[in-house]
């Protein structure tokens, strides 16, 4: 994804069933001159100004404001001639992932996007509408906008996947027994999955308010189209949840691998001071130098006692291995 740039990359796909057309353009003006096309989609990708909005779209400050602010959860806001669309695409960045803000205005046969900075999820609804495939060519601009917001929803799909997979591998990895920062990604990824969760869950009200208030917007053909989609969030939600689980479950996993790693030192330690109690018996018996013990006299007393401690040893050894504990 690029950075921002100080001015904004403006695009302008225009289309209908037997012609195209798709430019970069220098201005919103020249933009909104184009002519007879069924759909227009004009892409603003970076910084751009209040009162450049204003000049050429004839917005309430209130609602600029709105298409332009950083920050905000997912809404929709209906007026009598324009539709306003508040949402976020998600980017992963080095470190854990990003959220940027689009807002989108859809007024008649004209839908805006706007975007913080350059880059974006929309590539695949761009090729389809430059191959002429059907449903595009064929349907009016209530269908370009489920494509976009069916691909922001594909992309949160997309990461959520990602999110699985590392999760498949850091459960590889702690029953494997690696330690290092082990935790520390665990609890990266739960931030992640509450990251994802807090982006997508207002998605819903949203996408219901599409479906069942803004039919003098869209034809009956697209409506529904608007109830998938809020289904679809469903689904990501509860994978999410799944997600949110498997989190806390690989959390448990390593707490009880450290805990049967500490546990078997623990059994190991507990052996060897088994196998040295009759040792330090024996030793302690004849360290106490009385002067009538007859074996301190004897030629072959401390080769014995040494066979006598390794015998007692060896025995517990084996011992403890038939018993399953060692």
């Amino acid at each position: 994804m690029a950075e921002p740039a100080g001015k904004p990359r403006i695009t302008v796909m225009a289309y209908s069933k037997d012609k195209f057309l798709s430019k970069k353009i220098e201005t919103l003006e020249e933009a909104l001159s184009i002519g007879d096309f069924e759909v227009i989609w004009i892409n603003i990708e970076g910084k751009i100004s209040m009162e450049t909005l204003k000049k050429t779209l004839a917005l309430p400050d209130s609602i600029l404001r709105m298409l332009l602010r950083s920050s905000g959860k997912p809404r929709v806001v209906m007026f009598p001639d324009y539709l306003v669309l508040l949402l976020h695409q998600v980017y992963e960045i080095k470190g854990g992932l990003k959220r940027e803000r689009i807002g989108i205005l859809l007024r008649e046969n004209l839908l805006i996007t706007i975007q913080e900075v350059q880059g974006d999820v929309f590539n695949s609804v761009r090729e389809s509408i430059r191959k002429g495939e059907s449903f595009f060519r064929k349907k009016g601009v209530g269908y370009l906008l489920f494509a976009l917001l069916e691909a922001i929803v594909e992309n949160y799909v997309f990461i959520i996947e990602r999110i699985s997979s590392k999760m498949e591998e850091l459960e590889a990895r702690i029953i494997s027994g690696e330690d290092g920062k082990i935790l520390h990604r665990v609890h990266g990824i739960r931030r992640e999955i509450l990251f994802m969760r807090r982006t997508v869950f207002p998605l819903l009200e949203a996408f219901r308010r599409l479906e069942i208030e803004s039919s003098e917007f869209f034809d009956e053909e697209v409506l529904p189209l608007f109830g998938q989609l809020h289904d679809h969030v469903l689904e990501v939600l509860e994978i999410l949840e799944g997600q949110r689980d498997m989190a806390n479950s690989l959390v448990e996993l390593y707490y009880s691998t450290i805990s049967m790693k500490t546990n078997d030192i623990i059994r190991i330690l507990t052996v060897v001071s088994t196998i040295f109690i009759p040792l330090t018996f024996i030793t302690g018996l004849y360290g106490m130098n009385f002067h009538y013990m007859p074996e301190l006299y004897w030629r072959y007393g401390y080769p014995a006692v040494l066979l006598t401690m390794l015998a007692i040893a060896v025995g517990m050894l084996v011992y403890f291995r038939k018993k399953g504990w060692l």
